[in-house]
């Protein structure tokens, strides 16, 4: 951090001879072995700390001693530890404004610290502006670093590289195989339930995320023969999520571009070594608490970090790293600066404006840049938005409230200000404001008057229209199964054994032979026996027939519809079944028409409704296949559900099997959405004779196209159908 000795306002105090109020108390402290001075105001509770150069100097103020001798002082006595003269009009204008110190003040002075004062009112109302990333600084870790420097700082020599790519290649070979069954897990990240685990997990990483880039600092310091020093660790509200942040610009005084770059990639470095750890553990564990923690882990150090901390976009690692490589200081500002640029040159015709570019070729560098980082942002934060809107619509309405103003309402202001009263529009102050009035006319037309198309997308599972289930009729083991897809009239469908019934009945059939000779002799020598010998004839032979039909019942032969619609077998896979114990009652496979299909969609909150309040029954829509969007199908809606339902379609529409909507993780069955759906049935239309049919079990998106309307206006009908379904309206 650059400490420049002197300041252009010394002037103004060297000469004053303040004192600390005779009231204030002063209490020493030690911190993390540091000495420190708290002030305190007993009047009113004001408190004050200082590190132990700051209190030299404040203390040597007794009054008589001018501001100016006590600096000096302080200077031979401390060398380059003693504060400079910027800081000691910072401490003193603290000092002022907390009413700790007293002092017959001249004009010229007591306005400078009232500057002080508003700049630092200044800063707060950043802090609130700045509602999605608030930086609030806690504490100095010079000290905590300047320790455990010796014991880290070889994580980013040539050993801890070759250790680090070892780690990442046993991560990968762990997760190897088991990629499905780390997706599906995936649907489950953001449930309430998942909370504290993902919290837990996310303040582990960037802990050591932003220590990564604090001992980075101090190990490329010393290669550098700089002084590098880490003085803020604080907490970053992002999104209202604390989180912690290090101030890394000590690296800013490294020659070499790559050590600025590696101190910018050494959260991301440390996070992804943490992500394969955590993959190993999630490999080697039963479910439980320990691997879910490690999966969250591998979510956050792994994925989030490279989507978010990764992109060059937005100002998180990435950026700053693409900054240092490109040799592009303050690559945000810049390109936003040169768009600024081309429209006072281009649109107003300033006279020669201060173009940022400083050569050719950073022209388009800086305008592509400028443009692809406005949109990342707006998508971005819009994102952000309406997910916090989703789970506390309350705070995020509150941000949406705070972003629009500090987003929308103060950098209009400004522009208007600028229109108004800025001097170099002088001469060109007229084409300036009627260009701009007539770029405000032509996006409010194009966004509230010329209708757009109004399109919405919702999944949907293909199912024949005709078919019934085939269940298992007794208990037994599987012998064969006609292969799926099948023809249902070739005979016999699935095939079981059951070696007990088979049993039964021949000791049954050997019982009713045995039954019926004891019967013709008792006919010969005893009437009444040969009647009770009758009866228990009747009755075994009553048995083995039921016995016999349990048999039969194994063998499961088709029950072919009407005639003239072929009826096709759908079952499991053979290889898997066969050999398998199915209960009574069991299913195990279906008999289908597949030339008449139709598609079961679950609308959600949005959609739904609106299916039901324009007469959609009959209206053509679109549908597409995932991998082939090149091909699209026709289909026509036949019915939409009455009122929503939590029951899905199909399992195969919900997280857990890889499709869009949200299910409740609290249920296993992975039918049950999160929130209600409108299932709307759709008729398959005959397709071309070029184009592949659609097939039973596909999962499809159909389009639903509505009237075309404003952007505004479809806009307006969004926010409406959010705010009713968060608050019951």
């Amino acid at each position: 951090m650059q400490r420049p000795t002197f300041h252009e306002s010394w002037y103004r105090i060297s000469a004053l001879r303040p004192r600390l109020r005779a009231v204030v108390q002063v209490f020493r402290q030690r911190f993390r072995g540091k000495t420190w001075h708290v002030l305190r105001d007993p009047a009113n509770n004001q408190f004050f700390r200082l590190d132990d150069a700051g209190f030299r100097f404040v203390g040597l103020l007794d009054g008589k001693r001018t501001v100016g001798e006590a600096w000096e002082a302080t200077a031979a006595q401390l060398g380059d530890r003693a504060p400079t003269q910027g800081e000691a009009v910072q401490v003193l204008g603290q000092l002022y404004q907390s009413n700790l110190i007293a002092a017959e003040l001249p004009a010229d002075a007591e306005g400078m610290f009232d500057r002080f004062k508003r700049r630092r009112h200044k800063q707060v109302g950043g802090y609130l502006m700045n509602i999605m990333f608030a930086k609030i600084p806690l504490f100095d870790p010079e000290h905590l670093l300047e320790r455990w420097k010796p014991a880290f700082m070889w994580i980013f020599g040539p050993v801890g590289v070759a250790l680090w790519l070892a780690l990442i290649a046993a991560g990968l070979l762990s997760l190897g195989g088991r990629a499905e069954e780390l997706l599906g897990q995936a649907g489950n990240i953001l449930d309430p339930s998942n909370w504290i685990l993902l919290y837990a997990a996310f303040g582990l990483a960037k802990v050591l995320h932003e220590f990564g880039h604090a001992f980075a600092v101090k190990a490329f310091g010393r290669s550098e023969q700089v002084e590098a020093e880490v003085h803020v660790l604080g907490v970053m509200l992002l999104v209202l999520v604390p989180v912690p942040y290090v101030d890394a610009t000590g690296s800013w005084a490294f020659r070499s571009k790559w050590r600025r770059a590696f101190v910018g990639a050494a959260g991301m470095y440390v996070e992804l070594a943490l992500a394969a750890v955590a993959a190993i553990v999630w490999s080697q564990t039963s479910p439980g608490v320990v691997h879910a923690l490690a999966y969250n882990v591998i979510f956050i150090a792994g994925v989030s970090t490279i989507l978010f901390n990764a992109n060059p976009l937005i100002r998180f690692d990435g950026y700053y790293i693409l900054s240092d490589l490109t040799e592009t200081p303050n690559l945000y500002q810049r390109s936003n600066d040169y768009l600024k640029y081309l429209v006072r040159r281009f649109a107003y015709r300033v006279r020669e404006p201060h173009n940022p570019a400083q050569s050719p070729a950073e022209r388009p560098w800086l305008a592509a840049y400028g443009v692809c980082s406005l949109v990342y942002r707006v998508l971005l934060f819009g994102g952000i938005l309406l997910f916090v809107i989703g789970k506390m619509f309350f705070v995020g309405a509150l941000m949406a409230a705070v972003s629009i103003v500090a987003w929308l309402f103060v950098p209009l202001g400004k522009w208007v200000r600028y229109l108004l009263t800025s001097p170099e529009l002088a001469r060109t102050r007229g084409l300036a404001q009627g260009v701009s009035l007539a770029a405000v006319a032509l996006v409010a037309l194009g966004v509230g008057v010329v209708p757009a198309p109004d399109r919405q997308r919702a999944a949907g599972l293909v199912e024949p229209d005709r078919f019934e289930a085939v269940f298992s009729r007794s208990d037994g083991f599987i012998d064969a199964v006609l292969p799926t897809l099948s023809p249902a009239d070739q005979g016999v469908l699935v095939a079981a054994g059951n070696r007990e019934l088979l049993a039964r009945r021949d000791r049954l059939e050997a019982r009713l032979g045995l039954l019926a000779a004891q019967q013709r002799k008792a006919e010969r020598e005893d009437v009444a026996s040969a009647q009770v010998v009758r009866r228990q004839h009747e009755a075994t032979a009553g048995q083995l027939a039921r016995v016999r039909s349990e048999i039969q019942m194994l063998s499961l032969s088709a029950r072919v519809g009407e005639a003239g619609q072929p009826a096709w077998w759908v079952g499991p896979d053979v290889d898997r079944f066969k050999g398998a114990f199915v209960p009574r009652g069991e299913a195990l496979g279906v008999v289908a028409s597949l030339e008449d299909l139709v598609i079961r969609v679950a609308a959600d909150q949005h959609l739904g409704p609106r299916l039901r309040g324009e007469e959609w029954i009959g209206r053509a829509v679109e549908v597409k296949t995932a991998g082939r969007p090149d091909l699209t199908y026709a289909g026509r809606v036949e019915r939409v559900g009455p009122a929503g339902t939590e029951q899905l379609p199909s399992a195969a529409l919900g997280f857990a099997a890889g499709g869009p909507i949200a299910t409740d993780a609290r249920r296993t069955d992975g039918t049950t959405a999160a929130e209600a759906v409108f299932e709307v049935r759709v008729r398959v239309l005959p397709t071309a004779s070029d184009q592949p049919p659609l097939r039973a079990g596909q999962r499809v998106m159909v389009r639903f196209r509505f009237a075309d309307r404003p952007l505004m206006t479809q806009a307006v009908l969004a926010l409406q159908q959010l705010f009713q379904g968060r608050v019951g309206a």
